[in-house]
């Protein structure tokens, strides 16, 4: 059999082709990669920094204020409220049913800043509040 012999011209050309074939495949890939991004964050629901927004957690609980971030594995929201029930006064004939109310988180009892850091599983969905609704208004009263 005869041996075919490789010229040191030959193995640069190879070495060129492959590395001609990895850059392609990397700028491929970057571009995939860019496009979902961009795909993702388009049709993404984003904060809108001049409203409130509201939280909903799986255990029913809701938390109302800034929200910061909506990736990462905590949601942080500034000046949080949450949704308190308030039962009637015993012999108050004008509240026969339950109110409820909006408690500062950073007025509770053990003295926490006012931010809260949820962590991202445990919320079911969020959303932006509008400038006309009765917890944007309540919250603006206080």
């Amino acid at each position: 059999m005869k041996k075919e012999h490789t010229t040191p011209r030959k193995v640069i050309l190879k070495k060129e082709r492959l590395v001609t074939y990895v850059a392609a495949l990397v700028a491929v890939l970057v571009i995939a990669v860019a496009v979902s991004w961009l795909l993702d964050n388009k049709f993404m629901q984003q904060i809108d920094k001049s409203s409130y927004q509201v939280v909903y957690l799986t255990n029913g609980q809701a938390y109302f204020g800034k929200l910061q971030n909506t990736g990462g594995e905590y949601l942080v929201m500034k000046e949080p409220y949450a949704a308190q029930s308030v039962a009637p006064k015993e012999g108050d004939t004008q509240a026969s049913a339950a109110t409820t109310t909006l408690l500062k988180v950073s007025q509770q009892v053990y003295g926490p800043q006012d931010s809260i850091a949820i962590k991202s599983d445990q919320v079911s969905f969020w959303q932006n509040l509008r400038s006309d609704s009765k917890v944007t208004a309540a919250i603006k009263q206080k």
